[in-house]
């Protein structure tokens, strides 16, 4: 595997990006730190880079499918590897995004004034993607310990097995 530097600094200001070009539309102030996407900001590494311009060389970027064996068995493989999981292909689905796949989840587990626990601090586009599918955020805050977060467990326990208000 390449070596990679992570450290090298990248402008991202001037390339649509939303977490540095957008940041007064989204806060009403220019001048803030975005730390609200979970956005890269380091280069793409280059075997990355690779295997898109192999791709790109084709010549032809049309509609592309996922359900096929080479994309289905890089994700199985992943979560085999990382995580000790096997995981049926038929079970995995398409979604455009993380937040619109959060929104689908909510619809298919809750009901309309379900409360759905979430951690803080967290990502602004949680407590937007919760309320707006008229759903109530039941907040656990993380606890600070030295550099790191911890959940209370106890506390977890309790708010979830409570009844709901």
């Amino acid at each position: 595997m390449q070596a990679f530097n992570f450290d090298r600094v990248m402008d991202r200001h001037g390339s649509w990006c939303t977490q540095w070009d957008f940041v007064a539309d989204r806060f009403g102030v220019a001048d803030l730190l975005p730390f609200t996407i979970s956005d890269m900001d380091f280069a793409t590494a280059p075997c990355i880079i690779d295997a898109l311009q192999q791709r790109l060389n084709h010549g032809v970027l049309g509609y592309s499918r996922w359900q096929h064996e080479d994309f289905l068995s890089a994700l199985q493989h992943w979560m085999r590897s990382r995580f000790a999981s096997e995981i049926a292909a038929e079970s995995l689905v398409y979604g455009p995004s993380v937040i619109y796949m959060v929104a689908q989840l909510l619809r298919h587990w809750t009901q309309a004034e379900d409360e759905v626990l979430i951690h803080t601090p967290a990502y602004d586009a949680f407590y937007q993607t919760i309320i707006g599918n008229q759903r109530r955020v039941l907040e656990l805050p993380l606890q600070r310990d030295g550099d790191t977060w911890r959940c209370d467990m106890a506390q977890l326990e309790t708010m979830l097995t409570r009844p709901p208000l």
